[in-house]
């Protein structure tokens, strides 16, 4: 299997986060059309026939939130590649930021569970944020761990 460089890896993953905090800002300045046009796609899927201007609201409510959260979580992860890049890895900021990560992936579970409501579908996304979100808080529980006996062994020397 190919094998690239764990500094290209780091790199290329860096430039992918920053390509997705583009394009969820482009996103955002087009939002309520994009919301809009989901709405009104007839899929046969949802009920979203008769959805009314104060579900419209809400659904573009979530939408915000969603990409907000989004944001948020590949700022943090932005920053977690910069501390990975200069070997900070088993530090308590990066933990707090796998934790930060792991809670937005949690929101997002919630997010679009609620918009289930209007779109079915919603629900599978949901699951799968919520799933992320606790395989990320092993993953933190983890990393923390690693970075007690890191600092214990530190302490030691």
């Amino acid at each position: 299997m190919f094998k690239i460089s764990t500094k290209l890896s780091i790199m290329i993953s860096i430039i992918l986060a920053i390509i997705f905090l583009i394009g969820c800002i482009l996103i955002a300045t087009d939002l309520p059309r994009i919301t809009n046009a989901l709405i009104n796609v007839d899929d046969g899927i949802g009920n979203r026939e008769n959805i009314t201007l104060g579900g419209r609201i809400f659904v573009h409510i979530l939408a915000y939130a969603v990409l907000l959260d989004v944001a948020f979580a590949d700022i943090m992860l932005l920053f977690l590649l910069m501390r990975v890049k200069n070997s900070l890895v088993f530090t308590a900021i990066s933990v707090s930021l796998i934790r930060g990560v792991s809670w937005c992936c949690m929101a997002l579970g919630l997010f679009f569970g609620l918009l289930g409501i209007y779109f079915q579908l919603s629900f599978i996304v949901a699951f799968a944020g919520l799933f992320l979100g606790i395989c990320l808080r092993v993953t933190k529980n983890v990393i923390e761990e690693a970075t007690i006996i890191k600092s214990e062994n530190d302490l030691t020397v």
